[in-house]
């Protein structure tokens, strides 16, 4: 991991944060986490990564063992074979039928049962190309590979262990922390002085470190618990200096910081706002 930079000016045209700006805080997190499953059920037989380990989308990263599927491949491979063999027998015999049929020397009957019987040999050798096409594809869900590029996290399988597709055994936990996502929550007060695109300033305190960024996305849908909708904000992490999980703390430059309850309400005797209703 890169060593962090120590923190960011304000790039031209940004309005400065100050400690009046309304602040939020939430965890910046990779921005894509996916439990990876394999997709047939087997002994795992190797493992390729270990925790920690870089990968790229399309890296084998374990292997079940394949006695078992490549015994079904070469049987499908064998029925297919048959079965071509079978049309090919079939397809002489129409012919020929069809011949005899045309110079009067067989009932229509005869020439009617070996055009069925070419449609039952078709049928036939189609099922069995469907046959070797799901055992190639029993074959290759044995490697399983990283879908995206990213970080090998957690190994969740050990060699050796029998895994299943249903339900799914995870084997490993992969994140792509080359861009992190923010999450705060926004009171229902703030949101309309909240849009996307909108900069903002992520201070992460374990590190010391503080980047500039832009409001990514925002829900469409308050939580009725907390009367807050969620906002994201994407931070570039390519140079890797930043690990997933830490604290954030967001300023949002130009939005009032005054205290949700306070907002917008006459202020009561002491300083207070007064109780709907006037109680």
């Amino acid at each position: 991991m890169a060593p962090p930079s120590s923190g960011s000016a304000s790039a031209a045209g940004k309005p400065p944060a100050s400690d009046q700006d309304f602040q939020a805080s939430g965890t910046a997190m990779a921005a894509r986490t996916s439990m990876l499953a394999a997709k047939g059920s087997g002994i795992l037989r190797s493992i390729k990564v270990r925790e920690g380990d870089r990968v790229k989308a399309g890296q084998v990263l374990c292997v079940l063992d394949t006695v078992n599927t490549s015994l079904h491949a070469e049987a499908a491979r064998t029925d297919q074979a048959q079965a071509l063999a079978a049309l090919e027998d079939a397809k002489r015999d129409l012919e020929r039928v069809e011949h005899l049929a045309d110079a009067g020397a067989l009932p229509e009957q005869t020439a009617e049962k070996a055009k069925l019987g070419m449609q039952i040999a078709t049928l036939r050798a189609q099922a069995a190309g469907v046959g070797v096409r799901m055992a190639q594809q029993a074959l290759a869900d044995a490697t399983l590979r990283a879908p995206f590029d990213g970080v090998i996290a957690k190994v969740l399988s050990e060699e050796g262990q029998y895994v299943t597709m249903m339900p799914p055994s995870p084997v490993f936990l992969l994140v792509d922390t080359d861009t992190l996502e923010v999450r705060v929550p926004i009171p229902e007060r703030k949101i309309g002085s909240i849009s996307v695109g909108q900069p903002v300033r992520v201070v992460l305190p374990a590190l010391n470190v503080t980047r500039d960024a832009k409001v990514d996305r925002m829900a469409d849908v308050i939580d009725p618990v907390t009367r807050s909708a969620e906002v994201v904000i994407r931070l570039d992490n390519k140079d890797r200096a930043l690990p997933a999980g830490l604290f954030a703390r967001v300023t949002f430059p130009g939005v009032s910081g005054e205290a949700e309850g306070e907002e917008g309400l006459p202020k009561g005797p002491h300083g207070s706002a007064p109780n709907e209703g006037g109680r």
